[in-house]
Order: structure tokens, then sequence, then C-alpha cells
């Protein structure tokens, strides 16, 4: 029996296989790997009957790596070990895949008996190999195979009539009965996107976990179709399982295990079930209903029962002559904060639908060019300039999306309008070229920190400065290195470097052209 340690740290690998040999003599030979790919390489040679694997590692995670070796059906008992003690569902969904899942630093008492236990589960699999082994793969990997069957489907890769998909069925070794059921479909969308959480695939992979065990019976195979980051299917047959049955355990949902992530869920129900070669209908109903809200989280969307309010979002107007007179009273402050402030009560009415963030888009812009329009000087062409640069992608998809807009725009019209026009442009860019001397400085991306074109930057800089953006950027460079030079304390390499010049020889042709010297002569 072979043992597999894997994780990042070199003394954490070092001391497990150090208490493995000592204490666990059942191991005919441990092995130590440090990152997936060394792993596989194992797995590739030989057999490995009890993995000790960390989660977050470099190129890769531990649950990817189970992953891919349940693919290859591989057998091995996988014992997780990880940092992150935060959640403690998060167990229950790693014994899912019939793994433990241990919390470093972890001691004798927890780690042994997880050992002996998966040791006596791997022998239990050897015993039998002949029928439980495979039956239990075959179980296992026809989930796989289930889940890509409906990936296909709603892909529009199968054909939707019944002679083909049993078709497809029959080719994939799959259950022909499937095509003869109803289904109802849920979709569930998890907003992952705003986290900037190192344990991010965790969340996903605890989720599928979950709500495979929450949302079907024991007998039942489950099945979650990833369609995008955020976008699960589950297609629910419909034998004994009534549509709001479905909506019901949705709601219980909303007090169980959604109050343990720390995102959003959205619940979206089919309004009925419909055959396999129909499901197509819910499906581009339920994307529809997803695509439009953009307003409820943590909500259960009944398409059977669609919520009618009295409440309308559009009787919420915009204060059009109020934010007029702000605009030309140059108060953008005050105008970002009552525009935030109209859009968090647009939102908390619950009636918001994509549509409304929308029209706002529109007549806010509208606002803006027609205040402007009293205005004829080189600053409002600057404005005009600088907003067709940001080429928003669909602002009015959210919320968050709309305050990012709004915020950009009003920055754009302060630094264009009230900060003197080109001026202010021209004074961003100097100081963005002072912060980043060391970097790669060019005239596309310095046109779109603030927002022009390169070609019209080019313009508004030579004619406020009498020099091109070019000759301006190695000016700069030329006068850190004079002072870098006077210190002596850096080689003239490593000053030439932080000055952002790459190559020496062009950086000694420019400092001669500039001074006079070579950089060896100014420093003596």
């Amino acid at each position: 029996m072979n043992l597999l340690i894997v994780d990042d740290e070199y003394y954490t690998v070092e001391s497990l296989r150090i208490k493995m040999t000592e204490k666990c003599p059942q191991f005919d030979r441990i092995f130590c790997a440090y990152n997936i790919k060394h792993a596989m390489e194992y797995f590739s040679q030989y057999e490995i009957a009890v993995m000790i694997c960390d989660i977050e590692m470099p190129g890769g995670s531990g649950l990817e790596l189970l992953e891919q070796i349940r693919r290859l059906q591989l057998h091995t008992v996988c014992i997780f070990l990880t940092a992150y003690a935060k959640f403690d569902y998060i167990s229950k969904a790693m014994k899912l895949s019939s793994s433990d899942y241990l919390l470093k630093p972890v001691d004798d008492e927890q780690l042994l008996p997880a050992v002996n236990k998966a040791c006596a589960q791997y022998e239990h699999l050897k015993k039998d190999i002949q029928n439980t082994l495979y039956a239990d793969y075959w179980k296992e990997s026809a989930r796989y195979l289930i889940e890509q069957f409906w990936q296909d489907m709603l892909a529009h890769t199968i054909t939707q009539n019944r002679e083909d998909i049993e078709s497809e069925l029959r080719f994939r070794k799959l259950d022909m009965t499937y095509a003869s059921k109803t289904y109802i479909l849920l979709m569930i969308q998890c907003n992952l996107t705003p986290l900037a959480l190192p344990d991010k695939g965790l969340y996903e992979f605890a989720m599928k976990n979950i709500a495979r065990e929450y949302f079907y019976r024991e007998e039942e195979q489950a099945v979650i179709v990833r369609i995008s980051e955020q976008i699960y299917i589950l297609p629910l047959i419909a034998d004994n399982r009534s549509q709001a049955q479905v909506v019901a355990r949705c709601n219980e949902a909303l007090t169980d295990f959604v109050p343990h992530f720390p995102y959003a869920f959205n619940f979206f129900v089919a309004d009925r079930a419909y055959p396999m070669e129909e499901t197509e209908i819910p499906y581009t109903a339920l994307m529809a209903e997803v695509r439009s809200n953009v307003a409820l989280e943590n909500h259960v969307f009944d398409l059977a029962s669609p919520a009618r309010s009295e409440n309308d979002p559009e009787k919420l107007q915009i204060p059009q002559k109020h934010w007029a007179d702000l605009i030309l009273q140059n108060k953008i402050d005050v105008l970002q904060t009552e525009v935030f402030n109209y859009l968090k009560r647009l939102k908390s009415s619950g009636t918001a639908r994509r549509e409304s963030l929308k029209s706002f888009y529109y007549s806010f812009l509208q606002l803006l060019f027609d205040t402007l329009e009293k205005k004829q000087d080189e600053s409002v062409r600057l404005f005009h300039e600088q907003l067709s640069q940001t080429s928003p992608d669909e602002p009015y998809a959210s919320f968050e999306k709309m305050k990012h807009w709004v915020s950009v725009t009003l920055s754009i019209y302060e630094n264009s309008i009230v900060r003197s026009g080109e001026s202010g442009v021209v004074a961003m860019v100097k100081e963005y070229i002072q912060n980043h001397l060391y970097d790669e400085l060019g005239r596309d991306m310095l046109a779109a920190s603030v927002y022009l074109n390169p070609d019209y930057l080019s313009h508004i800089f030579r004619k406020e400065t009498g020099s091109s953006l070019t000759n301006y950027i190695i000016d700069k460079r030329i006068q850190k290195a004079k002072l870098l030079l006077a210190q002596n304390e850096m080689s003239i390499r490593d000053i030439a470097i932080a000055c952002g010049f790459q190559n020496i020889s062009y950086f000694s042709r420019q400092f001669k052209k500039s001074t006079g010297m070579t950089p060896r002569e100014f420093r003596k």
C-alpha cells in the first residue's frame, strides 16, 4: 500500500513523511510531491492507496487534483489538509466525495485515525474490486457523463427531438429512460465574481456538493450543469416532485445553507415540468429572468407565479433640474452622492429591472449633454472625446456596474471641464509619468489612463507643453538618472533599469544627447 503526500511547503511534507514512516507501517512506500504536476507523475507510475493533500497550492488546488484522479478511474482515498478554519459545512462537502478534511496544524490524534480509516476504506475497495469498485466508479463517472449530456443539450449541440436524444443517450451509454421523463428546471445563480478570496474554488466545490444533496433524492443521479461562472442548471425529474415543492425547497435553502456563504444566491424555477426535447423553452425563460433581474438577491423567482408589485420604479423620477444645477455649479461630489442615493432607493424598491437601469443610463447621459450645450469651449470637446473612449460593458447589467460607470463618468467630467480642460488632463498624464518612470510607458497606455484617443492626447500634450510625449518621458527619466548618479550609491546599469531604460547602450546615448556627457563622466 502506497501513500502520497502533496503540499507546496517543503517542511510540512517532510514532517508528515517522518511521522507516517514512524507510525504507519502499513505503507510500503511513501512518496512526496509539491504540486499537481509532480503528483500526477506518481499516479502515472504507481498505485496510490491514500493521498494526504493540501488544498491551496500554486499551479492548481488539491480539489482539482482529486477531480483529475477521479476522471482517471483511480480510487485513491484522499485526506485534505487546509489552513482555512472558517466554514464547518466545508467538512461535510468534502465527505460527500469520501474524503476527510483536517485543519492545519494537524496533531496525531486527528491525523492517525483519519489515515487508518482511509487505509481501511481502501482495503475494503480492493476486496471487492471486480464488483463494488467498478460499480462505484461507474456511478461517479455516470454523473460526469450525464452532466456533459445536459450541457450539450442546452448548448444546442444535440438536436432537441426525441429520436436524436435517444440516439445520443444510446451512444453515450446512458440510461435510455431519461428521454421519456419530464423535467423541472432549477437555475441557481451565485455571484462569485466580486470575491477576491484564495478559496473561491473551495466555495464552488462545496456549493455543488451541498446542492446535489439538497435538491436530489438519494436514489437519483444528481446533475448540476455549469453554464457560466455564476449560473448552474439542475434538471429535476418531475416524478413525485411538483413545481410547487421545488419552489418550497428553494425557500428553505435560503435559511438552511445560503447564509453560510459570503455571496448572494438567487433561485429561478421554471413554470412547470417539460419533456426533455422541450427544455429549451424553460431554459430560455430562466436566462431571460436572470438577465432582467438587477435588484433582488437571496430570492426565489417562481416563473409560475411572477411577482407583481404595486410599486413602479419609474415613479422614482430623476430630479433633472436639480442635478443640472449641480453640474453647472461644478458640485460634482454632491451630485455623485445624490446619484448613488437615487440608485440605492431604486434597488431597495425591489421592482427595478434591467430596463430600469438602462433607462437611467440614457437619461443621465442626456442630462449631461443637455447641460453642456451651454458651453462651447474646447473642454466640452475633450469631455466628449474622453467619454467615447470608456466603452462601457453594459453598465446597466447591475447596480454595481452602474455605480462604477457613474463614478468614472463624473471623474472624467471633473477633470475635463472643472479642472481647466486640457491642463487638467495634461497634469494627470505628467503625474502618471512621474510615478511610473520604471514601467514601460507608451502613448496608447497613457491615453487609456485618461480616456482619450492616442492621437488626440499627443495633440493636446504637444500644444500644452511644446514637447512630444516620447521626449517628455525621456527628459524625466534623464532627470531622475542624474539625481541617482549624483548619490553615487547604485551602479550605472541599475540606475538605467530604475529609470526605465532596459538597454544600457540606449541609456548612454540618450544621456549624452541630453547632457553632453556619458553617465560615467557625469558621475565623476
